[in-house]
């Protein structure tokens, strides 16, 4: 196989070590997921800080994601007139057989100014490296690219670890060639696509099993990304093992306690210790790191995948209607269609009947209502809004005239999206008898 260069680069806001780490993790991942990069096929990783930042940290994030085996190399760069400051580079030297064409290297946060030519941002500096030549389909040959503006890759961004089914479900509706960023917190999925390190969000909204997660509703009233689209996915959870490990070689199971809790008869009935974890994915890759023989976890296939774990049992959920539902955040705002949905959210005055004249304008009109959810107003304690899901999109007239009669009932109204709606999801039961012994 031929050695390839894969690239990449991110900013920190401070010279601090919990914020070295968390950047140059994130970084790593991003360029993981962009290139399916397995640890065992990598032959080195050089990190370069700028003067102003430590350059005792870089490689210890490659470490504790469980790049043990991998020879790690942190550098100082030569301090340069106008640089970029607080900027942390690498270098991954891969061994793969991959065209060059097809290697993606990834630069967030400030740093896509150092790659003008893969982040459509304006010239680099004189100072910087030279940029790789970039044909734009439409450009006369010769044009400068500084001179361009290259559209910006599709970038998801989701909560949770590489592998997690929020990760699954961007592959499920986008295809498995999408760039991806993974983010600590729900929160982290709004800020990512508002700062424009990412084009669309991914946040799960709903599971058939355990109901609405609060979280993302009250961060869909306080923020102000719209609801651009809708995904099922049909959750299949698997039991993960190191390779070569069997199922009398279990004695623990670890991962998110929901995923635990869908998966607790199959547990049950084989004796094995349930131990809670704060992420599926994150229990695979700590798994794969920490090579603890006698234990699995519960993610999912694509976990597998990333993490080089084996699947000894696919579709050990309790239910085979385990679906999860996520909306899909974005700024811009899908034109009307025949299966559109529309989201809101809305208060009404403190008065018998307010709700029940609110509801009204939508049946009057013959609207279908989807859901309907009561949730704490935050800045007033025993006062509630209320999320609704119908079918329609604002621009239809009927639902316009229905969100304007809204407007005279209601304290306020806040148009969350008009959407195409996802397809149904069909429950298939689960095969857990189909193990590897």
């Amino acid at each position: 196989m031929t050695c390839r260069g894969v690239r990449g680069a991110i900013t920190v806001r401070e010279n601090r070590r919990s914020e070295i780490l968390s950047a140059t993790e994130e970084l790593l991942r991003a360029l993981v997921v962009a290139n399916g990069l397995q640890p065992s096929d990598i032959a080195s990783v050089i990190f370069t800080v700028t003067p102003d930042l430590d350059a005792a940290f870089p490689a210890e994030a490659a470490r504790q994601m469980g790049w043990n085996h991998v020879p790690l190399l942190d550098t100082v760069a030569v301090n340069a007139p106008n640089g970029l400051p607080r900027c942390i580079r690498v270098l991954i030297h891969w061994n793969t057989d991959r065209p060059p064409s097809a290697i993606r290297h990834i630069y967030l946060r400030d740093a896509v100014r150092l790659r003008p030519d893969l982040q459509g941002e304006e010239a680099e500096p004189e100072w910087m490296e030279p940029m790789e030549e970039h044909r734009v389909p439409g450009i006369q040959e010769g044009t400068p690219v500084a001179a361009t503006r290259i559209p910006p890759t599709l970038i998801v961004a989701y909560q949770g670890e590489p592998g997690a089914y929020s990760h699954e479900a961007i592959y499920q509706h986008f295809g498995p060639q999408v760039e991806t960023l993974p983010c600590a917190t729900f929160e982290a999925i709004f800020t990512a696509v508002e700062e424009g390190r990412a084009t669309t969000g991914l946040l799960p909204v709903e599971n058939s099993q355990t109901g609405s997660i609060t979280q993302a509703y009250d961060l869909l009233l306080e923020r102000d990304l719209r609801v651009v689209g809708e995904v099922k996915l049909r959750v299949r959870h698997c039991l993960l093992a190191l390779p070569g490990t069997t199922l009398a070689d279990i004695r623990k199971v670890r991962s998110h306690p929901q995923a635990l809790a869908q998966c607790e008869r199959y547990l049950k009935n084989r004796g094995w210790d349930a131990v809670p974890a704060y992420d599926t994915a994150g229990a695979a890759r700590e798994l794969a790191a920490t090579r603890e023989p006698d234990t699995a976890v519960i993610a999912s296939a694509l976990a597998a995948q990333i993490y080089g774990l084996e699947i000894l049992a696919a579709g050990i959920e309790d239910s085979p209607e385990n679906t999860t539902r996520f909306f899909l955040l974005g700024r811009e705002e899908p034109p009307p269609g025949p299966n559109s949905k529309t989201s809101i959210v809305f208060a009404t005055p403190h008065v018998p009947g307010a709700l029940y004249n609110a509801l009204g304008e939508f049946a009057r009109r013959g609207i279908n209502l989807t859901k309907i959810e009561s949730r704490p107003r935050r800045n007033r304690p025993w006062h509630y809004v209320f999320y609704v899901d119908m079918e329609g999109h604002w621009r239809d007239a009927a639902v316009h005239q229905a969100l304007i009669g809204l407007l005279t009932r209601t304290a306020f109204v806040k148009l969350l999206g008009s959407y195409p709606a996802a397809p149904e999801v069909n429950g298939q039961p689960g095969e857990p008898s189909q193990e590897r012994r």
